[in-house]
């Protein structure tokens, strides 16, 4: 498809999956109204005015501009005052028929997630393979690692980290499952056996899969005639295993010039793995830069939830010291960290008395992390003789005032940027200019120069790497394809599986295992889907499952307004009518739907509010 039809085609799938699923929840209403013998005045596919409609017996069909899903009036059915008894009539109808209609449209939900969980599986889809890369908390508290492929959950098999996800966060907090995992020993896969200790799913999220496959590749490209295809990972440069794009695309441009030796993976639509290794030689280019991590204060300006500083550490902690190690700058509290994975550590907090003890996880470079990541200030924390730097005049403690004569912080433009370092790529040679505030100076701003550097590196882009937003390696993503019997067998378990995982959260959020702050609303639920519409019709329809089935359970939930709101009802009815009381009165069940009204609300502003921080 041309890539100026590809975003429209995507936007209109989403938009018409969404309202084909809500349709299809309101076709079950319709569906058990009219077998009960509930007159349906109106039944909508979509939502406003009628592009056209037409009434057969006493239903009047109508197709509405708005194609986000539909609706159905049912006769008696509102508060309105319109109901007279008559037996055609939604309140006429005895309890367990007004609860058929009622469960019927959360139950059409959860039966159609089978044939399209089924249609996803047999057009085949793109998902990750069970190889880990960063390692998720609790997953580093039972030794896994950067590398480790995950085989088997509880005694069932794995082959992606999505179904790995699944098995952990559908169980009890606290449970000790059992992982096998294939590791790499002096060359050869060895089968090990960890227990992982199920936390909320924060907790296990970081376990992310290679990212490794090239965003784009030109063709006939120096890297295209090596053998390097787009759907190719590279897993290693002149014999190092890697698992960051960052430091592969590192490795490639070091040395520039000088042949270099890339290990090639390459997975089939059915998992079959196929690795080789082909030479490229990166062409040089100069380039023009200035870094120097060492330069910002050790203050936390964001926690990763899931990881080991959470609930440890707090924003605008200033962190002095690492076990006996003095930290002067946050390069200092990586340079001590990345090599301590798994190593608990006593970090000290100014003004805080006693230290916290905090055990770094693996990450996607092999390394130890927090999950932290530094604050952007102005004050130059640590500038060491025979930099760029020093030679210009900049000083410890200094003040940064101004760049190139506007006012700000630690964030500056570039290729890279990363807030609270200076870091330069250009193409062209220039001087930075900047003033800075000094002890003993105050009444008047130093200024100052810094030349950036020449410095010569390989050129990923003359290479064959198509770069997008300076990145020429992206997530690994194999497409996976099933023969119709494997798409039947994974069509039947995919919608069970979902819906157990959905039951399960909703019960941790309710014992306040699991954070609200993973709930998404309809930006979110949109955003999503038009993220999976892009890979391909299976992923699509992938989500569309996944959707379909949290539609039906939220909607079995017993709360006012929703489909389990009305059951609730019902239910108080039937309890009434046993103890020879009258059903509950209208004032009573208004004020029980306003009340679910109120909540729906909040909890849509609350969701959208959560989507839009991600965004």
């Amino acid at each position: 498809m041309p890539d100026v039809l590809e975003k429209p085609f995507a936007i209109a799938m989403v938009v018409l999956g969404l309202g084909l699923i809500i349709f299809l929840h309101e076709l079950g209403h319709f569906i058990m109204a009219k077998r009960n013998g509930v007159r349906v005045e109106i039944f909508s596919l979509g939502f406003g005015p009628a592009i056209f409609s037409f009434r057969r017996g006493d239903t009047e069909y109508r197709l509405s501009w708005i194609p986000l899903g539909g609706y159905v009036k049912m006769t008696g059915e509102s508060l309105a005052g319109d109901r007279s008894g008559e037996p055609f009539e939604l309140t006429s109808k005895t309890p367990w028929q007004r609860f058929q209609i009622f469960v019927a449209g959360a139950l059409m939900n959860l039966l159609i997630a089978f044939p399209i969980a089924f249609l996803s599986c047999f057009l085949g889809l793109y998902q990750h393979s069970s190889e880990v890369a960063g390692v998720g908390m609790q997953e580093a508290a039972a030794d896994m690692r950067p590398g480790d492929v995950i085989v088997e959950v509880n005694g069932r098999k794995i082959d992606s980290l999505a179904k790995y996800h699944i098995e952990m966060i559908s169980r009890w907090k606290g449970d000790r499952i059992p992982v096998k995992v294939e590791r790499l020993e002096e060359g050869k896969p060895v089968l090990k056996e960890l227990v992982v200790t199920v936390e909320s799913s924060q907790h296990h999220k970081h376990t992310g899969p290679p990212t490794l496959m090239p965003l784009k590749l030109t063709p006939g490209s120096p890297a295209a005639l090596a053998g390097i295809a787009p759907d190719h990972e590279i897993i290693s440069v002149d014999g190092e295993r890697l698992y960051d794009p960052l430091l592969v695309e590192e490795r490639l441009r070091k040395n520039p010039g000088q042949a270099k030796r890339l290990g090639i993976r390459r997975r089939d639509g059915v998992g079959r793995i196929t690795d080789t290794e082909v030479t490229v030689t990166p062409p040089a280019r100069t380039v023009y830069s200035l870094q120097d991590d060492h330069l910002q204060e050790c203050i936390i300006g964001l926690l990763v939830p899931g990881t080991p500083a959470w609930g440890k550490l707090n924003l605008d902690d200033v962190i002095e010291r690492i076990n006996d190690k003095p930290v002067a700058s946050f390069q200092d509290l990586k340079d001590i960290v990345e090599v301590s994975p798994n190593q608990p550590l006593r970090v000290h907090v100014k003004g805080v008395g006693a230290p916290v003890e905090i055990t770094p996880a693996w990450n996607s470079k092999g390394k130890g992390s927090l999950g932290v990541q530094m604050k952007a200030t102005a004050r130059f924390a640590d500038v060491r003789e025979g930099t760029s730097f020093h030679a210009a005049g900049v000083r410890t403690g200094d003040i940064l005032r101004s760049i190139d004569g506007a006012p700000g912080v630690f964030t500056l433009p570039g290729t890279e940027k990363t807030p609270g370092v200076f870091a330069y790529r250009e193409e062209k040679p220039r001087t930075i200019k900047i003033q800075v505030e000094r002890e003993g100076h105050k009444d008047k701003w130093i200024p100052l120069e810094i030349p950036l550097q020449k410095v010569e590196e390989g050129d990923l882009a003359a290479l064959g790497f198509g770069l997008e937003r300076g990145r020429a390696i992206g997530k690994s993503m194999y497409f996976r394809e099933r023969t119709f019997a494997e798409a039947v067998q994974e069509g039947m378990r995919e919608p069970v599986d979902i819906t157990v995982t959905t039951v399960e959260v909703l019960r941790k959020l309710i014992l306040g295992d699991e954070s609200p702050k993973g709930l998404s609303g309809p930006v979110g639920i949109f955003t999503v889907s038009y993220q999976f519409a892009l890979l391909s019709p299976g992923n699509f329809l992938w989500i569309l499952c996944l959707i379909t089935v949290n539609l039906g359970v939220f909607n079995l939930l017993p709360i006012p307004v929703l489909d389990g709101g009305h059951n609730l009802l019902l239910l108080i009815e039937v309890v009434r009518k046993k103890f020879g009381k009258p059903p509950p009165s209208e004032k009573f069940v208004a004020t029980f739907q306003y009340v679910g009204l109120i909540l729906i609300l909040f909890l849509v502003v609350y969701v959208t509010v959560n989507d839009i921080g991600r965004l």
